[in-house]
């Protein structure tokens, strides 16, 4: 009767075991499960939830349907950062460095872009040259050397993951707490860092539309990253306006350069502390946030941060000689737009 009875069980209320989730998870990746089959178990994730235990089988068997990144040739603790996305959020491109500064390997996979949002990826690779596909073996060497290395996710991370998505989406169980959170941390886990942060955001930009939505998947991906061995700690931020005062791929490397520089904004710069602390504290380099925020603010003051940007995009091939002198930037006409009514 397999996999109908582990739909009848989900559907039933009941808990499945590590035994039932892996199975059913590798048989769907194999093909061995219908699609159809796969919606009616994840429609009954969706009406009866999952327990803590539930959701970390689930998001192990992801994360162990593909590659497994080894980081372990990286001296240090390799922390990753995730962020659930939003408008003119460029914390990754200032953060990262910042941490990679302060002596915390840094060994990221990152997506494209989502919707209208750019990912990561693509912001770097408006900079001339700059390479966000590399081989595993340069990758690591990278890090090892600069202690910072930013590349786009390989195909085979957590290939469950992108089967389940897109069935998701397509069958409206996107919005349940226990498919997001093994989404985002089975790729987590798979990229191979021994810690992670995680910045979940809320608000009319975010998917979670409300604070207490964005703590309940926080609280829930914490808690599978801490079962999982990978101490985890999440910080909850607003995504009721957008992050940074510039939107898109080229503006969003210039602004980061900016925030390197001294100048960044308020709203951005509270975000990229925040997280900054959060990464320098489970990277073994901070011992409470305070501390954190204070090494990450003379980073930025010292010019640390900014030479590891350049360092950093030199090694991946991209061009630096426009970092501190001119903006990236390069439209053939620019004019400032005002509001004349406030709000």
């Amino acid at each position: 009767m397999w996999p109908i009875d582990c739909i009848e069980y989900k559907r039933d209320g009941k808990v499945l075991t590590k035994e039932e989730i892996t199975r059913f998870i590798d048989d769907y990746t194999a093909g061995r499960i219908a699609d159809y089959q796969a919606a009616a178990w994840l429609m009954a994730v969706y009406f009866q939830g999952m327990t803590y235990e539930e959701t970390k089988e689930l998001t192990l068997a992801m994360a162990h349907s593909g590659d497994m990144v080894d980081l372990s040739s990286i001296p240090g603790i390799k922390v990753d950062k995730h962020s659930t996305g939003g408008i003119a959020d460029t914390t990754t491109l200032i953060v990262a460095p910042l941490v990679a500064a302060a002596g915390v390997p840094v060994a990221k996979m990152s997506g494209r872009g989502l919707g209208f949002t750019g990912g990561t990826a693509d912001k770097l690779e408006s900079i001339p040259g700059f390479h966000v596909v590399l081989p595993e073996a340069q990758f690591l060497e990278q890090v090892r050397r600069i202690g910072l290395s930013l590349i786009t996710q390989s195909g085979e991370i957590a290939p469950a993951d992108k089967l389940l998505y897109a069935l998701r989406d397509a069958t409206a169980t996107v919005e349940s707490i226990p498919l997001i959170a093994s989404s985002i941390m089975s790729k987590k886990i798979a990229s191979g860092a021994d810690a992670i942060v995680l910045d979940v955001k809320y608000g009319d930009g975010a998917f979670m539309k409300t604070k207490e939505r964005a703590r309940e998947l926080a609280k829930t991906m914490v808690g599978i990253g801490n079962l999982a061995g990978r101490p985890t700690r999440a910080v909850v931020t607003s995504m009721e306006a957008p992050l940074g005062t510039a939107i898109g791929n080229c503006l969003e490397v210039d602004e980061a350069v900016e925030a390197l520089s001294g100048q960044g904004g308020r709203r951005l710069m509270e975000v990229v502390e925040a997280i900054g602390a959060q990464m320098l504290i489970v990277g073994g380099k901070a011992q409470d946030e305070e501390q954190g925020r204070t090494m990450i603010r003379d980073l930025i003051a010292s010019g640390k941060g900014l030479a590891k940007f350049r360092e950093f995009v030199r090694a991946q091939g991209g061009s630096s000689s426009w970092i501190g002198k001119r903006s990236l930037t390069k439209a053939p006409q620019v004019f400032t737009a005002v509001c004349t009514d406030e709000g």
